[in-house]
Order: structure tokens, then C-alpha cells, then sequence
């Protein structure tokens, strides 16, 4: 006599049923996955011919795989529970423990929350590659463009924060006054160094002087004169004329009188020429020098070196001579004395005022 064994639950039917629910369920999601990438592909090419930045572009890549998911879930659960009562077990059992309406709104503060961060560190990162981007064209520094970037990224930031909290209906006037607080606190303890940003920025936007210029600072009883090496946002780099660099504050720079002495390129120089009353002969003596000094080679033909009669003096004649030259070629004022004194053995030769770089 032989028994058989039959399970009311499970037969062939239901086993084959099962099966082709897994096969549908199975190729919904790759199809769902398939179509998102297709189009994820195609709005990456699209916009990374564009000024978006390429950690927005990659998000956008990823939010727009989330429609094609989001229409898999409600058919992939529709295909596992058809003619069964499984999924509104699962949804009764669910509704008793959670409030429906805390659940969306959970859900939806929480992709809310996941959008915002996303699209503001893509948006906060293309504002800031735009702009130092732009400002460039208009040959503005590069630390004052980084900094304008970096100010602009971190505002659009606070903006993002603040817009998360209040998706989540959290009152704004704790973190406010926290910002407010730890604000303060920094700007009391660095207050000498933002004097310094702030006088850095102004010095890098206005320009008084630029890297390889000859300049002189005065703050107080202090005089520093030497060769730009670097404009910073806290300080200014000089290489002394005995060849020692000092870093100056932005802050004293600002505050101190600046005077550039190679800015227009080309500057005064000026020699008194004493003769012997004897060998002075009005008119000509004024045109030998005149010939001599235009005859060197770095002295600018325009304007034209000219000669005053200064000083009459113990049977002396002092001329004053007046020349320009180029800044950088200070050795044409040793090269103007060298052949006043060849030709004018007699004389007495006094450099009054200097002109070129150290």
C-alpha cells in the first residue's frame, strides 16, 4: 500500500507561476537599469559640452536613472503579488506599525535632503569655476579670482544648509545665533590678520605696483625700498637692496605711503656740472653737454636732456643737467658721467637725483 505525500501550499502550478514572477521581475529591474543608463549616457555627453561642472553633471547622471527605478518598483510588486493577498499583508502590517503620513513625509524630506546636497555642491562648484573662469578674462589676479570663488561657493553652501533645515522644520534661530557667536569670536581673534585680506584685496584689485617693480613703503618711522617679488592676500614680498626679503603686511602697505619709482618706465636724472668761470662759454658749452648726454644710448630722446645755469659761485659756473632714462637701465647714469668727465677733465660732477631700478 503506498502513501502520497501532497503539500496543499506548493503544487506545479504555483511553482511555475513563482518562476516566471522572479523571470519578470528579474528583467523589469534590468530593463529599468538598461534604459537609465541609456539616458543617464546621453545627458552626460550632452552637458559636459557645457560650463557645468563635472561633479553636477556625474549627479544629474545619477538622478536621472531614479524615474526608470521608481516605475520598476510599483510594477515589479504588482507582478509578485498578482492573485495573492501578500502585498496587502505587507502594507497592513506596515500601516499598523507607521503612520502613513509620517512615512511620506519622511521619505520626501529625505530625497528633498539628498537632492539639495547634490545639485548645491554641483551648482556651488560651477559658480565657482564660472567665475574665476570670467574674471580671467578680465585679467583680474588669480588669488583675488580664487578668492571671490571660494567666497561665492561657500554662501551658496550656508544657502543649501539653511534651505535642509528648514525641509525638516527645524527653527533657523539656534544655528543663526551659532554662526553668529563662533563669527564673532573668529573676527575678534584674527582681526589683524582680515585687516591684512582686506587691504590685500584692495591692493590686488586697485594695483599700484606690480611684481618686478621698484617701490619705497612708509609706515610711520619705517622705510622699506625694494623689488617686488610677490603680491599676496596677507603680504607683500620686497627683495632689499642688500638683497634680504621682508614679508610686509597688506595692512601696513595700505596704511603706509607707496611710491613707485619704476611704474611709468622710464624716469629723471638729474647731474650739476661745475666749471671753472674760464673754460665756460655760454651757448656752447650748454650744446657739448647736450650732444654728449643725447649721444648715450639708453637716455630718451623725448624729452630732450636739458641744461640750466644753476649757481654762480668763487669764480665757478654750476650747470644743471636734466636727462631721462630707462628705468631698467639705471648703468646709462654711470655711462653719462663717465663721458661728461672725459670730455669736461675740469669739472666737478654731483649726481642730485637718481633714476632706475635697484
Amino acid at each position: 500500500m503506498f502513501f502520497t505525500a501532497t503539500n496543499p501550499l506548493i503544487n506545479t502550478t504555483d511553482m511555475k507561476d513563482l518562476i516566471i514572477r522572479i523571470i519578470l521581475i528579474i528583467l523589469t529591474i534590468i530593463i529599468a537599469v538598461g534604459a537609465g543608463l541609456i539616458l543617464r549616457r546621453k545627458l552626460v555627453a550632452r552637458l559636459k559640452k557645457t560650463v557645468l561642472d563635472n561633479w553636477i553633471v556625474q549627479t544629474l547622471g545619477v538622478l536621472v536613472i531614479l524615474p526608470t527605478l521608481i516605475l520598476a518598483v510599483p510594477i515589479a510588486l504588482i507582478i509578485s503579488a498578482w492573485g495573492t493577498d501578500i502585498l496587502g499583508s505587507l502594507a497592513q502590517s506596515f500601516s499598523n506599525t507607521f503612520k502613513p503620513q509620517d512615512v511620506k513625509d519622511f521619505v520626501w524630506n529625505l530625497i528633498q535632503t539628498s537632492l539639495l546636497v547634490a545639485l548645491g555642491l554641483g551648482v556651488a562648484r560651477t559658480i565657482r569655476a564660472v567665475t574665476i573662469r570670467s574674471l580671467g578674462e578680465s585679467r583680474i589676479d588669480i588669488n583675488i579670482r580664487t578668492l571671490i570663488g571660494r567666497v561665492l561657493f561657500i554662501i551658496i553652501l550656508l544657502l543649501v544648509a539653511f534651505w535642509i533645515l528648514a525641509v525638516w522644520n527645524i527653527s533657523l534661530g539656534i544655528p543663526v545665533a551659532f554662526v553668529g557667536v563662533i563669527t564673532v569670536a573668529i573676527t575678534v581673534s584674527i582681526q589683524d590678520v582680515l585687516k591684512d585680506l582686506a587691504a590685500g584685496f584692495y591692493i590686488l584689485v586697485e594695483r599700484p605696483f606690480y611684481i618686478g617693480n621698484t617701490i619705497s613703503i612708509t609706515n610711520g618711522m619705517i622705510t622699506y625700498m625694494g623689488k617686488v617679488e610677490d603680491v599676496q592676500l596677507r603680504a607683500t614680498k620686497l627683495r632689499l637692496v642688500s638683497g634680504e626679503e621682508v614679508s610686509i603686511p597688506n595692512s601696513h602697505v595700505f596704511g603706509g605711503f607707496v611710491t613707485n619709482t619704476s611704474y611709468y618706465g622710464e624716469r629723471r636724472a638729474t647731474i650739476t656740472v661745475t666749471l671753472p668761470h674760464e673754460e665756460f662759454s655760454s651757448g656752447e658749452t650748454q650744446e657739448k653737454i647736450r650732444q654728449l648726454v643725447a649721444d648715450i644710448e639708453f637716455v630718451m630722446p623725448k624729452p630732450e636732456p636739458s641744461i640750466l645755469f644753476s649757481s654762480y659761485a668763487d669764480q665757478k659756473i654750476t650747470l644743471t643737467v636734466h636727462f631721462w632714462i630707462a628705468t631698467e637701465k639705471p648703468e646709462s647714469l654711470s655711462e653719462v658721467m663717465h663721458a661728461l668727465y672725459t670730455n669736461l677733465p675740469n669739472a666737478e660732477l654731483a649726481v642730485k637725483e637718481f633714476a632706475g631700478n635697484i
